[in-house]
């Protein structure tokens, strides 16, 4: 099957096209024609080698497509159902005509939607769903800041976060991310981090006491300054290697909880992989009732991905990038 392929570490164009075997399910295993991916950071973190991998590899984390053929243990899909979900992050992914998915992980596609958009809500909406239900178990009530609205993760976890009864602050960097944050998302407040100190702002908003939950999906200083804007026995959530170092004694002495999310823990390493298969379940279902939305910046050809992660790169995108493999 024709695949783009990372044969070695490196920018973009590193990629090729290039034919690797069809993949085989396993037991537990759909095989999926992709009719659609997406691109994300993190794809292009490991293409560069800041998320090491073993060569050669193929990316793409996100897919909606067809069932072809399965495994002997599969429940609950048929031959011919539109289905989506995140590959395995440490396996082959849907950069490809065809990619495994792990059955008890996956869901059947949005009914209202098509194989673009679905194909861009797997791996953003379950780390955002495991962040803030099973890090944070966020409450009906609570002020929570969570970095980046705009961004793929950011936005649908801003949207969880209101549909969950909770105020949200967020932070953004463009005219054009503020708004879509402000008028789309209808986020509470909207921090201008270019132009503002949000650790600054965060104390003026909660009066010096700083919010329940912060929600950090950017890393380095972002990361560490968000320990000044979490109030007495708060939680900070991030999907970044973020390090304490000297913020460490601030951490305990406030009695902060720090967690690390990483969606692909589940599959990976087969912890209660039908839990995530649950969570896409209950996002198609919030989808198809329009309580939540995807919003889709650009869709690429599949021929077009070395542009696409140029595009990721630049950190200037807004909500998904989607890529179309067949159509």
């Amino acid at each position: 099957m024709r695949a783009f392929i990372v044969p070695q570490l490196g920018s973009a164009e590193v990629m090729q096209f290039g034919e690797v075997p069809k993949p085989v399910p396993g037991e537990y295993d759909l095989l999926v024609e992709v009719h659609a991916t997406s691109v994300n950071p993190v794809d292009a973190k490991i293409r560069s080698g800041t998320r090491p991998r073993t060569l050669p590899l193929v990316l793409g984390f996100d897919v909606s497509g067809v069932i072809t053929a399965m495994g002997a243990q599969v429940k609950g899909f048929k031959i011919g159902d539109a289905v989506y979900g995140s590959p395995n992050l440490f396996g082959l992914g849907a950069n490809a005509e065809y990619v495994l998915l792990d059955a008890r992980a996956a869901a059947h596609k949005p009914r209202s939607l098509d194989h673009l958009h679905a194909a861009c809500l797997p791996l953003v909406s379950l780390t955002a769903h495991e962040a803030l239900y099973e890090r944070a178990h966020i409450q009906p009530g609570q002020t929570l800041l969570i970095h980046a609205g705009a961004g793929g993760v950011g936005h649908i976890a801003v949207q969880l976060a209101k549909l969950h009864g909770c105020k949200v602050i967020t932070t953004a960097g463009r005219d054009e991310s503020i708004a879509f944050c402000r008028d789309t998302l209808h986020a509470d407040v909207v921090i201008n981090y270019r132009n503002e100190d949000f650790v600054e702002r965060i104390k003026e908003l909660t009066s010096g006491q700083g919010v329940a939950v912060a929600f950090d999906t950017v890393g380095g200083d972002t990361f560490r300054k968000s320990i000044d804007c979490i109030s007495p026995c708060g939680q900070l959530v991030t999907i970044t290697a973020g390090e304490t170092g000297a913020a460490a004694p601030a951490f305990l002495y406030k009695s902060v909880t720090v967690h690390y999310e990483f969606m692909g823990a589940r599959v990976a390493y087969n912890q209660q992989p039908e839990k995530q298969g649950a969570i896409l379940a209950g996002i198609a279902n919030l989808v198809d009732n329009k309580l939540i939305n995807v919003h889709v910046s650009k869709a690429w050809k599949f021929e077009e991905l070395v542009e696409a992660h140029r595009a990721i790169e630049t950190g200037r995108t807004i909500g998904k990038m989607a890529v179309v493999v067949k159509g």
